[in-house]
């Protein structure tokens, strides 16, 4: 699988290393465990899915620069804990991660399985993403697994200077960067990508 999304042009050792690091197979249901490591969404349950790996990879890409963002200090946010896999990954790349499920029982699964690797830098809330999570802003980081009409406001306010957010906006997965010493948000757009609906 790693080698599938190295020659897809994701680089950043220290995406693959995460990627490689945290099991696939651990946050999907039994009858989908065979597929775990196919570079492919997997159903997880309540009409969502886990993401194919090589988004994942590239997101995660997108949002630390190759590195620019993984400091001791960053913190990010990710809307829509899913299964829990992205956010494994996140949390071997930040310092600290905070993460929304809108789904009660996909959020209680999530911790389960998190709880199950020792994974101690992840907090998890049940809500609604398109808030933040506005107790522990600013963040350095947002991810969003979904397809947004636009960026939520809340997500603009809770980012810090010099932070990131990548998202899929009506289809076309984009990265918004808080240029330091302004408000000013650089919008980049980087190719149409498949996702279920922010909600």
């Amino acid at each position: 699988m790693l080698e599938r999304i190295r020659q897809m042009g994701v680089s950043d050792r220290q995406v693959l290393r995460a990627l490689g690091t945290a099991d696939r197979k651990l946050f999907v249901a039994g009858q989908w465990q065979e597929q775990a490591y196919e570079n492919g969404p997997l159903p997880i349950g309540f009409g969502q899915t886990i993401s194919q790996p090589y988004t994942v990879a590239r997101m995660c890409e997108l949002l630390t620069g190759r590195g620019e963002l993984r400091m001791k200090s960053d913190k990010v946010l990710e809307i829509g804990t899913g299964s829990g896999w992205q956010t494994c990954i996140l949390a071997k790349l930040f310092k600290l991660v905070y993460s929304i499920e809108m789904v009660p029982d996909l959020a209680r699964r999530a911790e389960s399985t998190i709880r199950k690797l020792h994974l101690t830098n992840i907090s998890i809330k049940t809500g609604d993403g398109k808030r933040g999570w506005v107790e522990y802003a600013p963040y350095n980081a947002i991810i969003c697994g979904a397809n947004a009409d636009r960026i939520p406001e809340a997500w603009i306010k809770q980012i810090a200077s010099g932070g990131r957010i990548v998202c899929p906006v009506k289809g076309v997965m984009t990265r918004i960067t808080k240029i330091p010493g302004s408000e000013y948000l650089k919008t980049e757009e980087f190719g149409e990508y498949s996702f279920v609906p922010l909600v």
